[in-house]
């Protein structure tokens, strides 16, 4: 690397070209591995403390979907601080964030080569490039002015892409549109790279700066209320707080209080004034959330605020201003509730004037698996591991898995996991398998995923994971075979394996694979 040469000046002419930005990222990765020859590296964008990956080559897919703060990983911490290139030794007490994180690789694989190059515009950290090797010197005859090179066209290329973001913003530009590239971009916690989240995440950007009326719809348990957020912070009204109100655990006795407010005197109990959600929010967003069960005289009352723009309290009959912008959600089907008397339609029309509708995870394609990464990244710090790892069995299990619960299901479903691995390794790198896994909205059968996620020459069997855990995956495994060969018969697989059927049902059951 002592002269620049044509793939670096490629690299520099894809800044200004009109590539989409994760294009020319995942070029700048693929020019730095060739380059190297390393074994992985990554892009990462600086925000709020954290480093959020943009691009990888070499690592895991969920690392897509973590979030490293710097707080909890101090190579991070160390890169951010550097201002310049940073060598870690292969023998660096300080935990990497990407062990066990390469695919195809065996073990935790602790001590190997690390070099991290803080992303610097005008003296401002805007990112990091990761590059790993399993070799320990393998980077030892590359020289630092060589790696800045490397540090400076990734500077630029991220800078550029923050600063047509930027510029797009201002101008107006229409990101909604099919031929735009993918906006960099990061709502809060809004993990996903397929079309339908792309989708969803343009639909955010165009209304959130307005003062519309947002009604969003979607499945339980697919996040909703994180969209709210999102319209709200990425909104001019952001510096006043989002104000939250679940209309089903509102009692009807208070509802009326609770939206609008009441005087002294107003009702027994009523020892003092008291805001009401609408004036808390004046000024900022009110979110509705679960607006479906609100009652038909609540509706009316609800009704009224949204067309002149003003309250009463409870017991007063002076009107009270304020500015208000509604975000409502919901799991019902509007158009039915509205059909069948169950809500007003001039309600439902004031609320929908910009529809949302979050796409259930069965549709998101394989977001699955960066959320299973930010899962996975967030329980290993509540449990006090180094790293929370899934081998390839599981991620065949996630992609595969209805999730009926969505996003909450798969986050419960992770967090469990994740305490089971803990109190069966009793390590400090925690590896997720799909004996770690129950799904109660699967029905009782063997489905396909499962019957393919075990392998009988897997090395799992060799790791050292106690006797019972060991007993157990050797079980699962010949199960799962004598399954598949009897195109998933448990009567026959029963009589295959020489066991009472009954038998059979139960351990299939202590084994997770019902």
């Amino acid at each position: 690397m002592h002269q620049l040469g044509n793939e670096w000046t490629q690299v520099a002419l894809d800044i200004t070209s009109g590539i989409s930005e994760q294009d020319r990222f995942e070029r700048l990765l693929a020019t730095v591995r060739k380059t190297l020859n390393c074994d992985a590296s990554a892009l990462l964008l600086f925000s709020e403390q954290q480093f959020i990956p943009l691009a990888i080559n070499g690592l895991s897919q969920d690392v897509l979907g973590r979030r490293f703060d710097l707080s909890k990983h101090p190579r991070f911490e160390a890169i951010a601080r550097a201002g310049d290139v940073v060598r870690f030794p292969s023998n660096s007490e300080l935990p990497d964030p990407y062990d066990g994180l390469v695919p195809n690789m065996a073990g935790a694989l602790e001590i190997h080569s690390c070099i991290g190059l803080p992303l610097l515009f005008d003296d401002q950290l805007i990112g990091a490039v990761t590059i790993d090797a399993l070799d320990p010197t393998h980077f030892d005859t590359f020289k630092n002015a060589d790696l800045r090179i490397i540090s400076a066209l990734a500077a630029t290329s991220l800078h550029t892409a923050l600063l047509m973001q930027k510029l797009e913003r201002l101008v107006g530009i229409d990101s909604s549109s099919p031929s735009h590239p993918a906006k960099l971009t990061h709502h809060v916690d809004m993990i996903g790279q397929s079309k339908a989240m792309q989708e969803l995440k343009q639909q955010i950007d165009a209304v959130a700066d307005t003062d519309l009326s947002v009604l969003i719809t979607g499945e339980t348990g697919v996040g909703k209320e994180l969209v709210a957020n999102n319209l709200h912070t990425l909104s001019s009204r952001s510096k006043v707080p989002l104000v939250y109100l679940n209309c089903a655990a509102l009692p009807e006795s208070v509802a009326e209080s609770e939206l609008f407010g009441h005087i002294k005197g107003a009702f027994t109990g009523a020892i003092s004034n008291r805001k009401g959600k609408f004036e808390l929010a004046d000024n900022g967003t009110l979110f509705l959330d679960e607006v479906g069960e609100l009652s038909l005289p609540l509706q009316a009352k609800l009704l009224r605020a949204l067309q002149y723009g003003d309250i009463q309290r409870v017991g007063d009959d002076r009107n009270i201003k304020v500015n208000v912008r509604i975000i409502a959600a919901t799991n019902r089907v509007m158009h039915e509730e509205v059909k069948q008397g169950r809500f007003r339609a001039d309600l439902y029309h004031r609320l929908s004037v910009f529809p949302v509708f979050v796409p259930p995870l069965r549709d998101r394609e394989s977001d699955a698996i960066l959320l299973a990464g930010f899962f996975a990244e967030r329980c290993a710090h509540k449990l006090g591991v180094v790293s929370i790892r899934l081998d390839e069995a599981t991620v065949s299990l996630i992609k595969k898995a209805r999730w009926e619960g969505n996003v909450r299901e798969l986050e419960h479903a992770i967090n469990r996991a994740s305490v089971l691995a803990k109190s069966t390794y009793k390590q400090r790198h925690l590896l997720l398998t799909p004996n770690h896994f129950s799904l109660a909205d699967e029905p009782q059968t063997v489905t396909d995923h499962k019957v393919n996620s075990v392998d009988a020459t897997s090395p799992s069997l060799s790791c050292e994971i106690g006797l019972k855990q060991a007993v157990d995956e050797f079980q699962s495994q010949i199960i799962l075979n004598a399954v598949k060969d009897n195109n998933g018969n448990l009567s026959l697989t029963a009589k295959q394996l020489k066991v009472d059927p009954g038998n059979l049902h139960r351990l299939m059951k202590r084994l997770s694979l019902k």
